[in-house]
């Protein structure tokens, strides 16, 4: 099974979207703020000016933060 891919920023905020609960991600103060599909709180603290891609195994800890399998991550992928 592959690994997580490297994600842009815009991507990246799409994944997030996709396995949050609706309506609930926030971006404040260089943070991602939401709660997972199970209703627990979640944050990405996000260096200033200067993330624009986002590293595999940081890819790789918030989706298992957010309880996403790599089956479920590569099916909203290839979407």
């Amino acid at each position: 099974m592959r690994k997580f891919p490297e994600l842009r920023r815009a991507h990246f905020e799409r994944f997030l979207e996709a396995f949050c609960r609706p309506g609930t991600l926030k971006f404040r103060n260089n943070k991602w703020i939401g709660l997972t599909r199970e209703g627990r709180p979640f944050v990405v603290h996000v260096k200033h000016g200067s993330t624009r891609k986002y590293p595999p195994p940081l890819v790789e800890a918030v989706a298992k933060d957010l309880g996403v399998s790599q089956e479920e991550f590569w099916e909203w992928y290839r979407e």
